[in-house]
């Protein structure tokens, strides 16, 4: 009998645990806080005008960028995600030229406050300097921080894969992605 008490309150804990579980990962994006759930386009540039730092091993990257997509998913019992729809970085230095081949998708995980982390999958990117090619590419990388706000800003710090055909030069690996973006309108992450 004194098995079966045992028994049972594990089962009680582990469906308690579980149900936490499935609440935690809920994540919503909304354009007010504590306002209704919305499915907003997130359009976010480069922090005043600084560039965005790829560290790669022959001379950094350094670029203006623009990124843009359409929340795609969230709410009760998942994670905010979507596809990104573009995803731009002009006026290189060091005469690199940085062509995005696949904008990839976005996640957004909720950790605290209106406040999340940030996962990339599937863009691949493309930078070319003297013939030289190096290709970048994410799969389920994390690569920063959402602090909600208006605006909200977009704090990148990642270490980027090294992708197929990319030149002997550009090292193996990965390579630090670093910069700043802020929202062109209000964002905030709730859970």
């Amino acid at each position: 009998m004194k098995y079966v008490k045992i028994l049972g309150l594990l089962a009680v804990a582990a469906a308690a645990m579980m149900a936490f579980a499935a609440s935690a990962s809920a994540t919503s994006v909304t354009s007010t806080t504590g306002g209704a759930t919305t499915t907003p386009t997130i359009h976010a540039v480069n922090d005043n005008g600084k560039h965005v730092v790829l560290a790669n091993s022959i001379a950094n990257i350094e670029c203006q960028s623009t990124v843009e997509g359409k929340v795609e998913s969230h709410g009760t019992g998942v994670t905010a995600k979507g596809a990104i729809s573009t995803l731009t970085f002009t006026g290189c230095t060091n005469e690199w030229h940085v062509t995005t081949v696949k904008p990839g998708t976005l996640e957004v995980h909720w950790t605290s406050g209106h406040n999340g982390t940030l996962t990339s999958t599937g863009a691949n990117v493309t930078t070319t300097r003297f013939g030289v090619t190096c290709n970048y590419e994410t799969s389920n990388t994390d690569i920063g921080l959402v602090t909600g706000g208006s605006p909200a800003t977009l704090d990148i710090e990642a270490n980027i894969p090294i992708a197929a055909g990319s030149s002997f030069l550009c090292g193996s690996g990965s390579a630090k992605w670093s910069g700043g973006y802020t929202t062109t309108a209000a964002l905030f992450i709730e859970k």
